[in-house]
Order: structure tokens, then sequence, then C-alpha cells
């Protein structure tokens, strides 16, 4: 999905897309996580059959025969089964420039981070790892304070030094940066010592350290300031302190080798190929040949025919921080009714329309966070699942749908249009799927097909009244996501908040989210924000897709690493070994 994007911004601060996998930061990314999510024509059979007998009145049968995968170009092999040292990666699709604030797409960081590294990890339930920075200190609330490590160098040879993380940090926190919306708070970046850099903020942000250890990739300034037009394109990679160092890239395939600088223990591979390989089944194919090593699944209904390969495994990659949902704008008829809301919220075979799209793979959503969001705010899962649970959930209901609608100020139904993304399976569903319940009661839906481009565009624009939106979270923190679509800075062109939602009470959650660090008070404003959207419906969750990756049969993960290893930590390679 091209899923993830950025969070609080003003609406005339510059958008910030990402394709991710499933997905999609900004404080947050929306989009294909992983990139299609498409059906093949024998699963679209098999799935008409198996949802003609299904009970309830929704019908998805007819969006499923529509469904056919999308196929692009697969680069060559560079050997499998890791007999060369070679451990061969497929990606769903190439970015632009290996630059990332030229280019942010989050699926493609997973191998970006293995050159460009990070100043600190993140941990599943929201700690800190040292990285390229050994400590860091907050000495007041907007003060952060880095020591680099004294040992590090890029792969050409050159120390690394307190310049070269400063222009990193400026490079993706402001200017034209895809990045820079993330960066609300960000004042400046210096180099206060040697090894020393000091960050400073326009006001708190409980997430700015979050946010620079997700979205800041170290490069070597001397070599980037030298080439500012085409660095990031084959003829000037970006120079990395990172265990592999870029040495060619295309829309076709990447390839990289060992750093013999880095600083840390070397990885198994001893290269790393990267392939373009947008069809799910292409890329199944690749890995029976033994032509592909690693892959995140991207069709989470094949998960079943990966693991029928002979030697290969699969890993659910924790916590769960995608979220697929639906924005209503509150400030157009007829989403500027509430029963309206509430009438499509019962409407929707959420569970229906899930379980075609990812099979098993997926998490119901009842609210507008995961738990996963929370690990690092609640004092146990118990305690927040609970606290989901008691939210007012909108299961498919025709009756309640009807009774909303009756009380809505269009008794009688009305006629709207909904877009949708054709690169995301599952909003098909979710409008045909509405197409059909509503049409029981008066509202006649026409679908709108859409490109990726038009899309995006759409959402920036707040156009339409209704958006299908993918969206992960950088780190696991409610903040990511609430703060981006419920605050009043956000609402208007450029904003996330596409709802055009806030209340009193919302915005001063909000501030205490993005501006409080105790995690008490954080998770109270937490709670705040979503039982106002659990009541209010300016979104729609649907369900909460996993993230699946599957490894051939010459490598094996020592312990399965987090999503926050693969996509921003850059240390997921650090688990792989060779069978």
């Amino acid at each position: 999905m091209p899923q993830p994007l950025n969070n609080r911004r003003n609406a005339d601060e510059p958008g910030c897309l990402k394709l991710g996998s499933p997905q999609l930061p900004g404080r947050g990314n929306f989009g294909p996580a992983g990139g299609l999510q498409g059906l093949d024509e024998a699963e679209s059979e098999r799935d008409v059959m198996r949802l003609k007998h299904r009970k309830s009145a929704s019908v998805l049968s007819l969006a499923i025969a529509l469904l056919a995968p999308a196929i692009s170009a697969c680069g060559g092999s560079s050997g499998g089964s890791g007999d060369d040292g070679t451990f061969t990666l497929r990606v769903p699709g190439a970015p632009n420039s290996l630059d990332v604030p030229k280019s942010y797409l989050l699926v493609n960081t997973q191998f970006i981070g293995l050159v460009t590294e990070k100043l600190e990890t993140i941990s599943p339930t929201g700690e800190f790892g040292p990285d390229l920075a050994t400590s860091v200190k907050q000495p007041d609330p907007t003060t952060l304070v880095y020591s680099l490590r004294s040992d590090v160098k890029f792969s050409d040879g050159t120390p690394m030094t307190a310049d070269d993380a400063v222009w990193s940090i400026v490079h993706a926190a402001t200017g034209i940066s895809q990045l820079a919306g993330n960066f609300k708070s960000f004042a400046s970046a210096t180099a206060t010592g040697d090894l020393q850099v000091t960050v400073k903020l326009k006001t708190p942000d409980a997430l700015a350290r979050s946010e620079i250890a997700a979205l800041v990739f170290v490069q070597e300034a001397k070599f980037a300031k030298a080439h500012p037009d085409t660095l990031g394109t084959a003829s000037a990679l970006p120079v990395g302190t990172g265990p592999y160092a870029f040495s060619s890239f295309s829309p076709q395939s990447t390839t990289m080798t060992r750093n013999p600088h880095y600083w840390g223990k070397k990885p198994a591979p001893a290269k790393i190929a990267v392939n373009t390989i947008a069809d799910e089944n292409a890329a199944r194919l690749a890995m029976q040949s033994g032509a592909l090593d690693g892959s995140l699944v991207t069709n989470l209904k094949t998960v079943p025919q990966y693991q029928g390969i002979e030697g290969t495994s699969t890993h659910k990659l924790p916590p769960n921080i995608t979220l697929d949902y639906l924005s209503l704008d509150t400030s157009k008829a007829p989403f500027s009714d509430p029963h309206v809301r509430k009438a499509f919220a019962y409407a929707l075979d959420k569970t229906g329309v899930m379980t075609t799209t990812y099979g098993t793979n997926f998490e119901p959503a009842g609210a507008l966070s995961t738990a996963g969001e929370f690990a690092g705010l609640s004092p146990s899962a118990s305690v927040i699942q609970d606290f989901l649970k008691s939210l007012p959930q909108y299961s498919f209901d025709l009756e309640k749908a009807k009774a909303q609608l009756a009380q809505s100020a269009y008794p009688r139904g009305f006629e709207m249009t909904i877009s949708y993304n054709d690169a995301n399976p599952w909003q098909k569903l979710v409008v045909l799927n509405l197409q059909q319940n509503l049409a029981k009661l008066g509202v006649t839906i026409t679908p709108r097909q859409v490109t990726v481009s038009e899309w995006i565009a759409n959402i920036y624009a707040h156009k339409g009244e209704m958006q299908l939106i993918d969206y992960n979270s950088a780190s696991p923190d409610p903040n990511w996501r609430l703060t981006a679509l419920t605050t009043k800075s956000n609402m208007g062109a450029n904003g996330f908040n596409t709802a055009e939602y806030t209340t009193p009470a919302v915005e001063q959650a909000d501030t205490a989210l993005v501006k409080e660090s105790g995690k008490s008070v954080r998770l109270s404003a937490a709670q705040t924000v979503l039982r106002a959207v659990a009541d209010d419906v300016p979104y729609i969750p649907v369900g909460a897709p996993d993230n699946v990756y599957v490894l051939g049969s010459g490598w094996s993960f020592r312990a399965a690493p987090s999503i926050f290893d693969l996509y921003w930590n850059g240390t997921w390679v650090s688990a792989l070994e060779a069978k």
C-alpha cells in the first residue's frame, strides 16, 4: 500500500508521501506497505464461491473477480541460497533515489539503511538503543545532545564527525525533503564538539527523538555536498557507515558489497542484491527456483503458498503498527451528519473485506490505534487491550445502519462517488461492499478507480468526501497517528487530518501527546482522542494487516527481527545466518 505519511503539519507545509509495506513514517506512513496486494485468478475464483455462501447480507464476490495482479520486470538474479555469500532481496518497487529525503519509499529503507545508518535504534517497546550515537541527553525539553562513536569510518575510509550527522539531520528535516513535514518542531542542529551534535527544538516534542532515530539516514557530508543535484543516482551513490556500500543502482536492481571499514560485527552475507519484482507470483516463483532469498510478502493471501516451498520459512514481524482505515470528511455533506458516518460504519463488513484481502494475516481493528502502538506507553498489554475493547464498536449490522440513516438528514438516502486506489485491493473491496450493502438503504454509490498518483493527490488536496488510506507508525507510540489525524493544524490541503475533525478536548489531548513526556499523562491523552474518534466516527478503522517476511532455503533468522529492525533500525541483516 503507499502507506506511509507525515503527521503534524501546518497547511502550508510540504507533503510527504511514503509508499511502504504492510505496510506504509512521517509521523506515520501511508500507502501500500510492501507493494501491491494483488490476488491471482485462482484465488479470485475460490473467494467468489466462498463469499457466495456467507450468511451475512454483505456481498464481496464482485470485487474479487475484478482483481488482477500487476506485473513488472524482474531484475536478474545474483545467485540465491547463500552459496556464494550473496543474499538476494526482493522489493516491489524501486526508489527514484537512494538519497531517502528525495524519495521516501518505506519498503526500500530495509536495504538503504544497511548503507546509511541511524543515530539510534528503536525497540518494539519504545526503548532507544545506541547506533552511531553512544548516548543522548536531554538537558531541557527543547534540547537533544548526541554523543557519537569515535571508531566509525565511512566506506571510503573517511572518519565520521559531528558535521556529517549535522548535515544528515538538516538534510532530512528541512528544505524540499519529503521527510520535512515530520520535523515540525525542529529548529536547528549544530556540531558542539568533534563528536557531539546538539539539536534544538522550537517547542517541546515528545516524538522528536524517535523522529530523528527513524528518519535520519547518516551520509558523508563532504560527498553529498559535492553532488547536490545527482546525490542518490547511479552516478553519485550515497556514502555511509553501514555494513555495506552501494556498488550499483537502477530501477531493476541495486547491489551492495561489504564496507571494509565497518565498525561493527560483519553480517553473514558478503553481498546484497536487491531485485525489483512487483508481482507476487513472480516473486514466489523466483524463491522456488532459488533465485530469491528474502522478501516481505505483499499479497498476504499467498503466505501458505510460500510455506509450501521446501526449505522456506515465514516470520511475522512484530509489532503490528499498520492500519487500513476510511476517512470521512466531517466538513462536507453527507458526512457532516454524524448519523451518516455511523450508518457507513455499521454497513461495512470489515471482517469480510480483510479476510478476503489478507486471509488470516491481519488483526481486527476497532480503534484508530493498534495495540502494538501502545507498547511504549501502556503498563501491560492487557490494560490496552481492555481499553480498546471498551470503545464503541461498529460491527457489521444493516439494521443498525438503517436506524442511523433514519435519524440523519438523509433518511431516504443519497448519491455519491467514492474513489479507490487501483493498487490496493482492500480499497476496492470496501467500496463495492458499501455499494451493495447501502443500496438496500437507498444510498447509491458509484465506485471510481484512480491511479496511485491521483489517489495521493486527492489525499493531500482533501478532494472527495471519503478517503481510503493505509498508515504505518514509525515507533510504538500512538502519537504518530493520532496527532496527524485529529489536530486543527493538520486540517486543510497538505494536512493529514483528512476528516477535518477535532474538538476542544481532542486539541488539549493532542497537545499533551506532543509536549508531555510522562507516560501516564500521554496514555490518558491518547485514550481521550481514541474515545472521541470512536464516539464521533470521523474515521472508520477497517483492519491491521500483518507484516510477514519469507526466507528462502539458504538462509534463516537466529531470531526474527521486529518491523522496526527491518524498516528503521537497519539491523535485520545481523539476524541472518546461512544454512
